[in-house]
């Protein structure tokens, strides 16, 4: 009877062990999706008849406007417009109000951190001074930066969204318990220019 017990509990614990992972599974796949679908309409924009539309997105009725990377953190996740609940639990969100992706003043993106729809802008915190992000939009357009400063400030702290006359990039995600936020500030890399595929010309 023990060595039956033992062994349920001993399911049960690697069926909670292997929850995060599969979490991360779906996660993953669903940022594919969106990311595979967001280049296909970059790549077939300038095709577009007009008489047929593309599907949308499955887990989204609006489609990505853009995708953020930060290689160093592991992180690539599509980037939508708003930071509502539907938005967050999918990807990253451009605040609203906020300069647009790869525009004059700041444009600020925010991310869940240990999310239980998927891990986003956790391993955000491990960012330092100089580490790359790129921000690519629907036009085909990647802008680089790099992490300038690092913040932990208070929900609503105007540093995290305050205006700018250059082209800055702001990141924030949760830290202590949701109590406060960790922001990251990106300036764009010194003569960096911009990277067009065979993207149209804005």
């Amino acid at each position: 009877m023990r060595s039956k017990k033992t062994v349920i509990f001993i399911l049960i614990g690697i069926a909670i062990a292997a929850v995060p992972f599969f979490l991360r599974m779906r996660e993953q796949q669903r940022a594919g999706q969106y990311i595979n679908q967001f280049e296909e309409e970059e790549n077939e924009e300038s095709k577009e008849t007009g008489s047929r539309k593309k599907k949308a997105a499955p887990y989204l009725e609006e489609n990505a406007i853009g995708i953020v990377e930060i290689p160093d953190l592991e992180i690539k996740y599509p980037v939508f417009e708003g930071t509502g609940a539907v938005q967050l639990n999918e990807g990253i969100g451009h605040m609203e109000g906020t300069a647009p992706l790869c525009g004059k003043g700041n444009c600020v993106l925010a991310g869940h951190n240990g999310s239980r729809r998927g891990a986003f802008f956790t391993s955000l915190a491990g960012a330092r001074a100089g580490t790359e992000v790129k921000i690519t939009t629907k036009a085909g357009v990647t802008h680089r930066y790099t992490v300038a400063e690092m913040r932990v400030v208070n929900p609503y702290d105007d540093w995290v969204t305050e205006e700018s006359d250059a082209e800055l990039l702001t990141l924030f995600t949760c830290a202590s318990h949701g109590t406060k936020r960790f922001a990251c500030r990106c300036v764009p890399v010194e003569g960096y220019g911009s990277e067009r595929g065979n993207a149209k010309s804005e």
